[in-house]
């Protein structure tokens, strides 16, 4: 690709995926009671739709940036994937650790003060959904996996880039290899 053509792409794909970040941020403050003049997101009636959007949209806007800083080369490449990969972290932890104190919040148990408000609205919106049977913990358990997920994929892509392993090629290497067994 022509080296100009190549900065005007990497800077759209930034300013969008900047864009979407910024979005998704200021949804996840207006779901939390903040009024960042989000009005849309008040009429979604149920907390979970509001909390789809903010995943959505930042998942859209990290793995855009993701593969952003995945054109660069050299030191620039991985500074930026680390950074991502930092930021992706830090605002996914949250979402793992709800989905796995919803568990004990629908068994009946109080948390500490800072945690128990927000993570008890989280479980009560997902038990008008699915109710308070056994449902309810397997979507706590797909949760969780799904946070495991959105931790885990980030930190190896993040890997593979910086120590340039093209993980997809070794995988399909190794299927071949063993179908040639």
């Amino acid at each position: 690709m022509e080296d100009r053509k190549k900065k005007w792409l990497q800077a759209a794909m930034i300013v969008v995926a900047a864009g979407l970040n910024v979005w998704g941020l200021l949804s996840l403050a207006q779901t939390t009671g903040a009024d960042v003049g989000l009005r849309y997101l008040d009429r979604i009636g149920n907390l979970i739709g509001r909390y789809v959007i903010v995943v959505v949209t930042m998942a859209a806007g990290i793995m855009l940036m993701s593969y952003a800083a995945g054109t660069f080369r050299g030191k620039v490449r991985n500074v930026f994937s680390i950074a991502v990969c930092v930021y992706s972290t830090i605002l996914t932890i949250p979402l793992f650790l709800a989905f796995v104190l919803c568990m004990p919040i629908a068994a009946g148990a109080t948390l500490p003060a800072f945690l128990d408000g927000m993570v008890r609205d989280v479980c009560v919106a997902l038990q008008a959904i699915f109710g308070t049977g056994g449902v309810q913990y397997l979507i706590y358990v797909l949760g969780c996996i799904m946070g495991a997920i959105f931790l885990a994929v980030p930190i190896l892509s993040t890997y593979c880039t910086v120590k340039d392993i093209d993980l997809l090629a070794r995988v399909k290497s190794a299927f071949q290899r063993k179908k040639a067994e």
